[in-house]
């Protein structure tokens, strides 16, 4: 230990010592007298016996300073069978020969022979007196032996081990004490259970050899032998106390860390380090250098002294020796170090705490990949519970958090706004996501600050749906509240795109707060039926109850425009059937088109075979204005499948009647295979010559057990395989429906066609008829007469091989037939 500038208090300690010890030396000189020459082995043996005590030292684990020698046993052996001027003599040539000799040529070492030997010095002086004081007084002859009492002499060996034991703990303690600057009491209680066992085994055995060489000097020549014995037997039994010791604590620190909390890991590792190695400091870096952990203090008193960024993290001021283990990877898992800052200048781990660091770094490197995805798992969830209490896009409460909200604050009466930005949806497409959500944080804010009252919550319900919910309001002030919110909506918005406006709707209505559910689904009704009459209001306000309508009540009390499509045969070009497209003006803003997809929500029979009978009135109405440009082609209706039961087929009649109309003239389509019409309907059907079309055959909804269930005439491909003609599969699927409806006596239809290679291309593969943008595409009904007289067919000239319309049966296998008209 170096001798420094704030080490003065040592080296004051130190200077004691020697002076003490060179006093003993100076009066051992003057008192000891001429042995025999046959006396003068023993005197070496006793310079051989502290010499071999003074080599012969082993350290305590947990890098402390303190070294437990034999020296203490040599001495008393020394005191028992020496005189004591010759026992301070051979302590003092052999401790000091035997440490100059192993010690390092350095100042820390020859200061640390002088302190250590004045000490066993002083040590042997004590013991000496001890002995002599209780009238022992051992020479070289049997007349200088002294008193032959046992108790006296077992007293007097008892308390010159105790003294020799209490001087050399006291100035061990005092040493380590002013050298490292540890409390007192933390190093008097370090491993003292090891200490005090080895101090009484030491006790034992220099009781017994003193017995020895009571009974015989000449045991004393042996006692070296025995010392070195003893030595490795002490040092082998410490070092196994200290290899279970080190493995029940990194079995326990491995407990520890495998907690959840990221925090807790890290802390308890780099306090852990500093108990498990002995160090004065440990530093735990991961994330490249983001976060650096570092526990310092005494092996038995380890804290953490900093967490924090490592560039922010104060440097060790001393100069010790650091040993580093890196561990994990940036590939799969946290990377990160470890530092460990030794007492001493020459401290090194030995090889055993090398195999310890390894084994703390794998399941430090485990214990914090487990943390670490434990802490992603739980922002995660901390993100999953956020974005299912609260809208990700503006941070506002969502339909049920609203809810739950308004019924646990609000009482009375509450007053609920449903807001819609009608025309939001058309901006986004155009001004893309990122300024839609700039315009949509910006109308937030503004339904959020209109009301100014803080009885209130604003939540979004829908894409462009918003919900304002009031309370403890009056009700004609809840409605001037909702204006102003609404009024605000409207006003432009100014964005990176220029001015925006936004058209905003609301419906608005009041009850009980224990009814904010329904109040809310109310409210939405309100607000959807204003927006589909077109009332030009900021809030249409409800005052009772809002019952909603049937969707098939709307749907039939709507107005509906229809559009007709040329089909056409692919061979000759000539129009053969008129498609009706119907669609329901369902609001200013919704044109619906009256097929499957609006089919499949009407779920009252009545309702379903109302609107069907108004799509077959209006498309046979609308027919007269172009019958009589094209009197022999029939007309295709769409309607629901489900719609067709015995009472309507009765209807169907009366309509043909009434619009003098031959069956055969008419078409029906149905694309739903769920809910198709019995034999007995479809029977009834061909009794009055109207045929049936199946449509949208090849998608998902459509089967092979379809064409089975009912009498089909016509078989329309699904629209998907139609337009990509020019893909293999799609070639595939519609090669097999043209043989298909050859066996069944059907017609397939292809739809789409855009270009004339795609007229060749499916009546090559044995489309019938086909229709599409280049045939005429969608037309109103008075287009239809015009176009009609204006249509010029145009034949294929490949001699194409088609399955005909309507085809009569064969004895052979033609694969052309000829058109055949049933005028029944």
């Amino acid at each position: 230990m170096p001798i420094q500038r704030e080490k003065w208090a040592l080296g004051l300690f130190t200077s004691i010592l020697f002076a003490s010890a060179l006093a003993c030396l100076v009066w051992a000189v003057t008192h000891a007298g001429q042995p025999a020459l046959y006396y003068s082995v023993y005197l070496f043996m006793g310079a051989a016996l502290m010499a071999v005590g003074a080599i012969c030292s082993a350290p305590l684990p947990q890098r402390v300073p303190i070294r437990i020698t034999l020296t203490p046993t040599a001495c008393l052996v020394c005191a028992s069978a020496l005189p004591v001027p010759w026992v301070v003599l051979c302590t003092a040539v052999g401790v000091s020969v035997a440490r100059l000799v192993v010690s390092r040529s350095r100042s820390s070492g020859l200061h640390k022979t002088i302190h250590n030997s004045s000490m066993d010095v002083v040590t042997a002086a004590a013991a000496g007196s001890v002995m002599y004081s209780f009238g022992l007084q051992p020479g070289f002859s049997e007349a200088d032996v002294g008193d032959p009492n046992l108790v006296r002499h077992m007293i007097a060996f008892l308390t010159a081990a105790v003294a020799v034991l209490a001087l050399e703990e006291l100035v061990t303690i005092t040493t380590v004490r002013l050298a490292t600057g540890r409390p007192f009491l933390l190093v008097l209680r370090h491993l003292w259970r090891t200490r005090l066992i080895v101090a009484v085994g030491e006790i034992v055995t220099a009781g017994l050899v003193a017995v020895v060489t009571g009974l015989d000097l000449r045991a004393l020549i042996a006692l070296p032998t025995v010392m070195l014995i003893v030595h490795l037997a002490l040092t082998y039994r410490l070092q196994i106390r200290e290899e279970r010791r080190a493995w029940e604590d990194l079995a326990v620190l491995s407990d520890a860390l495998s907690a959840r909390d990221l925090d807790f890991v890290l802390r308890t590792a780099a306090a852990g380090a500093v108990r498990l190695f002995g160090a004065r400091a440990a530093d735990i870096e991961i994330d490249g250098s983001e976060r650096l952990v570092r526990a310092g203090g005494d092996a038995g008193d380890a804290r953490v002294v900093y967490d924090g960024p490592a560039a922010d993290a104060p440097d060790i001021v001393e100069s010790r020796p650091t040993v580093r283990s890196e561990f994990g990877d940036n590939a799969t898992g946290l990377h990160g170090v470890v530092r460990l800052y030794l007492a001493g200048v020459g401290d090194e781990l030995s090889a055993r705490e090398r195999v310890t660091l390894r084994t703390f770094t794998a399941t430090l490197a485990t214990s914090l990949d487990n943390a670490h995805a434990y802490d992603l798992l739980e922002q995660e969830a901390r993100r999953h519970e956020v974005a299912a209490a609260q809208d990700s896009d503006t941070g506002l409460c969502n339909r049920r958090t609203l809810l739950a909200r308004v019924a646990e604050i609000a009482t009375g009466t509450c007053h609920v706004v449903a807001v819609r930005l009608e025309n939001y949806d058309f901006l986004a497409d155009q001004i893309g996501r990122d300024a839609a959500l700039t315009l949509l944080n910006e109308l937030a804010g503004r339904l959020c600050h209109a009301p100014g009252d803080p009885g209130s919550v604003v939540g979004r319900i829908g894409d462009a749906e918003f919900a304002l919910i009031m309370w403890a309001v009056p009700r004609d002030a809840a409605y001037q509240r909702a204006c102003w919110t609404v009024a605000a909506l409207r006003r432009p918005v100014t964005t990176d795109r220029g001015m925006l406006n936004v058209r905003a709707s609301a419906g608005m209505t009041s009850g009980a707060a224990a009814d904010v559910a329904e109040l809310l689904v109310a409210a939405e009704q309100v607000m959807w039926r204003a927006i589909r009459r077109g009332q030009d209001r900021l809030v249409s306000y409800h005052t009772g109850p809002a019952y909603g309508r049937a969707l098939d009540r709307d749907l039939v009390d709507a107005r509906m425009s229809i559009a007709y499509e040329p089909i056409v045969d692919l061979t000759t070009g000539s129009i053969v059937m008129m498609q009706s497209v119907p669609r329901i003006l369902y609001s200013r803003h919704d044109v619906l088109v009256a097929d499957e997809y609006i089919y499949q929500l009407v779920t009252n029979q009545d309702g379903l075979e109302a609107l069907a009978r108004k799509v077959l009135t209006r498309s046979l109405s609308a027919a007269v204005t172009w019958r009589e440009a094209l009197p022999h082609v029939a007309l295709v209706v769409p309607v629901p499948a489900r719609a067709l039961t015995p009472r309507f087929v009765d209807g169907l009649r009366d309509l043909l009647r009434n619009h003098a109309v031959a069956g055969s003239s008419l078409v029906l389509e149905l694309a739903q295979p769920t809910g198709l019409p019995g034999r007995d309907v479809t029977d009834l059907l061909r009794q009055y010559g109207v045929r049936l079309l199946l449509g949208s055959y090849g998608s998902i909804q459509g089967s092979i057990q379809t064409l089975n269930a009912a009498t089909w005439s016509f078989l329309r491909l699904d629209p998907a395989y139609a337009l990509d003609a020019g893909w293999r599969p799609a070639q595939a699927v519609i090669r097999a429906a043209a043989d298909l409806a050859f066996d069944l006596d059907l017609a397939v239809i292809a739809p789409g066609i855009t270009v004339e290679e795609e007229r060749h291309e499916l009546a090559r593969l044995g489309c019938a008829l086909g229709g599409g943008p280049l045939f005429g595409g969608e037309m109103f009904p008075s287009q239809v007469r015009n176009h009609a007289s204006l249509w010029q067919p145009t034949a294929l000239h490949d001699g194409a091989q088609i399955v005909r319309l309507h085809r009569t049966r064969w004895t052979t296998r033609p694969r052309r037939a000829v058109w055949q008209r049933h005028d029944g």
